[in-house]
């Protein structure tokens, strides 16, 4: 009997870690030249890095970028200076995959069994690890906040934690996330409308939430909104260096970008809305249909979903709406031009398409509708194959990093040395030597 006892308990243990050896392996392996070749993408060292090595890792810290603050990538730049330069970039790369590696490993957890049973939490993680044509957000600090985001509202609606590290955790990541992205303002809409929640029909029923519910989930909105004032007064002080071009807001693009960039990756693993047809009026009509359709899942899941359900895709509908809003790509006259162009702003297209899918899944549950599930039955087996076939990613153009870290380290004091990055042709990181 104790033997027996004993190893009940280490189930799991054994199970988590398990998941985390096969959260790290699909991760590493999506892009293995994230880890094996690892180099800087972007504002990682345009920004981020140069930032920290040129005026120092502390006092960059509460350096604005944006018009808010960006706490995590600061300090994971403070912490890169400790190692040699030519490591700095696997340390970013590193760090990045393992907050990536946090929403599927908390869904597993027993945090999140109010979603469902563990083999329904397991399907979920492996579909989030899978989710396609979200390159931008993969394996790279700045856009790692989009992970942070969905940590974030997984906590949200997650069970009240019952130690207090649980406590910690949840106070880290919220603050953590709040301070170092703007989407602290839709975080913060999501978590009062889960206090709502009361309010609101679940299957027909009114539901009430604990005392402890109601307790924990104060102080969590209570954290965001913390973070909310500071980043806003940042904002309104520090000002905003992002873009003032004209969004370009047509229904004809919006119903191209909703198709295009949201729903077709899911089930075809990429933007193929021109390969409908040559034929631009078909294109919009065909696109206008799959935007009419998502819409009215998209409401019915809103009005008959879970809480958490409703919470996540009310996060997904928020974030589509700030991005379309207040884009912020490249600086042409219209914004929505760039998002009509496939590949373009998929850190902007993640949470929307994780809402895809999760709500899909739920739509296969027993409680709806025989022909809602058959359809949904369908659509889950294309998306299958989509997120099976594209789930690897191309590598990045190797810029000889290390090649580039010698030249620099061969500079006199006070040069300035240059280090070309990926994207390719955009972004330099420029260094003083010390």
């Amino acid at each position: 009997m104790a033997e027996l006892e004993h190893r009940r308990a280490w189930r799991p243990a054994m199970f988590f870690f398990c998941a985390m050896v096969a959260t790290g392996a699909l991760l590493a392996l999506r892009r293995p030249d994230a880890v094996f070749h690892a180099q800087f993408w972007a504002e990682d060292g345009a920004a981020w890095y140069a930032d920290a090595y040129n005026r120092g890792g502390l006092r960059a810290l509460p350096f604005v970028r944006d018009g808010y603050l960006a706490i995590f990538p600061r300090m994971v730049a403070a912490a890169a200076q400790l190692p040699p330069l030519v490591f700095a970039p696997l340390l970013f790369n590193l760090v990045a995959l393992i907050i990536e590696a946090l929403p599927p490993l908390f869904l597993v957890s027993s945090r999140m069994r109010n979603i469902g049973p563990r083999w329904l939490r397991c399907v979920l993680a492996l579909l989030y690890l899978l989710i396609p044509d979200s390159s931008e957000v993969h394996a790279n600090i700045t856009n790692s906040q989009w992970q942070l985001v969905v940590l974030s509202c997984l906590i949200l609606i997650a069970e009240v934690p019952g130690s207090t590290w649980g406590r910690i955790f949840d106070v880290f990541v919220l603050l953590l996330c709040g301070l170092s992205t703007a989407t602290v303002f839709l975080l913060l809409a999501v978590a009062v409308a889960r206090d709502l929640l009361p309010l609101w029909h679940y299957s027909g029923k009114k539901f009430r939430l604990s005392l402890p519910e109601r307790r924990w989930g104060l102080v969590q909105t209570s954290l965001l909104a913390v973070a909310a004032f500071v980043q806003g007064l940042t904002l309104l002080t520090a000002g905003s260096a992002r873009l003032h071009s004209s969004p370009g807001a047509t229904v004809d693009r919006f119903v191209r970008i909703v198709a295009g960039q949201i729903v077709l990756p899911v089930f075809l693993g990429g933007n193929r809305l021109y390969e409908i047809s040559h034929d631009p009026v078909t294109v919009t009509f065909v696109a206008l249909m799959i935007t009419a359709v998502t819409g009215l899942v998209y409401l019915y899941a809103l009005a008959s979903g879970t809480p958490q359900l409703k919470c996540f895709t009310l996060l997904a509908g928020l974030v589509l709406a700030a991005a379309l809003t207040f884009p912020n790509v490249q600086p042409v006259a219209h914004q929505w031009d760039l998002f009509l162009w496939p590949g373009a702003a998929l850190r902007y297209w993640y949470i929307p398409k994780l809402a895809v899918i999760a709500t899909l899944i739920w739509l296969l549950d027993r409680q709806r509708p025989v022909a809602i599930r058959l359809a949904a039955g369908v659509l889950t087996c294309i998306m299958l194959v989509a997120l099976v076939t594209h789930w690897s990613y191309q590598p990045f153009d190797d810029f000889q990093f290390a090649g580039s870290v010698r030249t620099f380290e061969q500079l006199p004091s006070g040069a300035v040395g240059e280090f070309p990055l990926n994207p390719a042709g955009i972004w330099t990181m420029r260094l003083v030597k010390k």
